[in-house]
């Protein structure tokens, strides 16, 4: 078996040498307890983490995970404490939940409240080109 470093390059695999120095450099750099189960899910995390992130820097083209991507959209309540004063009550729940929370916190406190709808949009940069043979290209072994 091959250490875990090195990379075959037949011609046809040529193009997945990037992504085996990805994987590579996850196993040598996620600590992990041979024959221990609770290591497992940080070892298939870590993995998963990497090779995403080496997928959407590396070969989808910009702008496609924001395209597939649905928004986070979550639903918080906030309660007037005093006027112009609202207290958030961060719920992260679909808006129906809210509607009655609010509902139920006016009649119950006698207070105003409204829902207010959070949402979170994330994107994925790719890193800027590096200069050639600069030494941040270099495995830091």
């Amino acid at each position: 078996m091959s250490a875990p470093d090195s990379v075959r390059t037949d011609p046809d695999l040529a193009e997945l040498a990037p992504l085996a120095q990805v994987i590579a450099r996850t196993l040598r750099d996620t600590p992990i307890r041979l024959g221990d189960p609770d290591t497992t899910p940080t070892l298939v995390g870590a993995l998963t983490v990497a090779v995403a992130a080496y997928i959407g820097a590396e070969v989808l083209p910009p702008g496609a995970l924001d395209q597939a991507r649905p928004l986070a959209v979550a639903f918080d309540v906030e309660i007037e404490r005093s006027p112009g004063q609202w207290t958030t009550f961060s719920l992260d729940c679909p808006r129906t939940a809210a509607l009655e929370w609010s509902a139920s916190a006016e009649e119950s406190s006698g207070r105003r409240a409204r829902v207010i709808r959070r949402t979170t949009i994330t994107t994925i940069e790719p890193q800027p080109a590096r200069a050639e043979g600069s030494s941040a290209d270099a495995d830091p072994a």
